[in-house]
C-alpha cells in the first residue's frame, strides 16, 4: 500500500469503518511508515477534540439543517451525508489539519459565548483563570503556524492573531480558540512553557476598548500606547497594532508583561 492510498483510509480507520481486508492492509503499512502513523495520531486527536467540544454545546436545529444542506449540495449524487463530508474532506488532503482545527474552534466558540454583564477585561481574566486551572477545553496544536492559520480561518481570515515571539520568556503558542465577547470575535492564543502561562486576545477594535481603570503608558520610541490593568494576582497589558487590538493576560507582574511587549518580545 502506498502512502497516498493510506491517507485516504485513515479517517475511516479512526471511525472503525474499514473492512477487515482494508484494515489489515493499512495496519501493515502503518507499522512501517512513521509519516502515516503521525497522520493517524493527528486524525485521532482531532476526533477527540471535536467530541469534547461538541459535548459542551447544543447546535441549533436551523444551523444543523443548513450545514447538512451545504454538505449534501457539495457532494451531490446519491452519497450519504457522511460520505459527502468525507469526499469533500479528502479532496483537500493538505488543508485537512487546518480546516479540522478551524472546525474545532468554531464548535468551541459556541461554548465560549459572552455572558451579559461581563466586560472585556473581566472576561479576559476569567478565561485566563479557566485556562490555567484546566477547566477550559483547549484545541492543542504542535505547529504554531498551523495554529495561527486555523484561528484566522475560524473568522474567515478577516484578521489573524498578533504574532508574538515570547521565546525569550521560554513560552510558545500551544493552543487556541475563538471567544465571543460583546460585539467582538476574539482569537485566544495560549502560550505555555517554563514561565507563567500567557493568554493573548486578538480582535478588531480601537483603544476605546481599553478598560476604564487601565493606566496609560506611552512608549514614544515605539509610538505605541500601552494600557496596563490588573485584578487579584493577574495582570493585563493592551495595545493596538493597525486595526487589531492585542491583550496579554498572565500572572506575571505588570512591568514584566510590558517589558515582553516593548523589548524582550517582538512582533514576528
Amino acid at each position: 500500500m502506498r502512502c497516498d492510498e493510506a491517507q485516504e483510509l485513515i479517517t475511516a480507520l479512526v471511525d472503525e469503518e474499514l473492512s477487515t481486508e482494508k484494515r489489515i492492509a493499512i495496519e501493515n503499512h502503518l507499522a512501517d511508515c512513521p509519516d502515516c502513523r503521525f497522520q493517524l495520531e493527528r486524525e485521532a486527536a482531532l476526533k477527540r477534540d471535536l467530541k469534547r467540544a461538541s459535548a459542551a454545546v447544543t447546535i441549533p436545529q436551523a444551523l444543523r439543517a443548513k450545514i447538512e444542506a451545504e454538505v449534501n449540495k457539495a457532494g451531490g449524487g446519491t452519497r450519504t451525508a457522511k460520505e459527502n463530508f468525507r469526499f469533500a474532506w479528502l479532496s483537500l488532503p493538505r488543508l485537512r489539519p487546518v480546516w479540522g482545527f478551524a472546525i474545532v474552534l468554531l464548535i468551541a466558540a459556541l461554548a465560549y459565548q459572552w455572558r451579559p454583564g461581563q466586560d472585556l477585561a473581566a472576561t479576559a481574566f476569567a478565561t485566563h483563570e479557566s485556562v490555567i486551572s484546566g477547566k477550559a477545553t483547549l484545541a492543542r496544536v504542535g505547529d504554531p503556524s498551523e495554529l495561527r492559520k486555523g484561528l484566522a480561518l475560524a473568522v474567515n481570515n478577516r484578521f489573524a492573531p498578533v504574532p508574538l515571539d515570547l521565546s525569550m520568556a521560554k513560552l510558545q503558542p500551544v493552543a487556541g480558540f475563538v471567544k465571543k465577547i460583546g460585539g467582538h470575535e476574539v482569537l485566544v492564543t495560549v502560550y505555555e512553557g517554563n514561565g507563567p502561562t500567557i493568554t493573548c486576545y486578538t480582535f478588531l477594535g480601537t483603544e476605546a476598548d481599553a478598560p476604564k481603570n487601565a493606566e496609560l503608558f506611552r512608549d514614544d520610541e515605539m509610538r505605541v500606547n500601552f494600557y496596563i490593568f490588573a485584578k487579584d494576582q493577574m495582570s493585563g497589558v493592551m495595545h493596538q497594532k493597525g486595526e487589531v487590538i492585542c491583550i496579554l493576560i498572565s500572572k506575571m507582574a505588570p512591568a514584566e508583561l510590558l517589558d515582553l511587549l516593548r523589548g524582550k518580545a517582538h512582533h514576528a
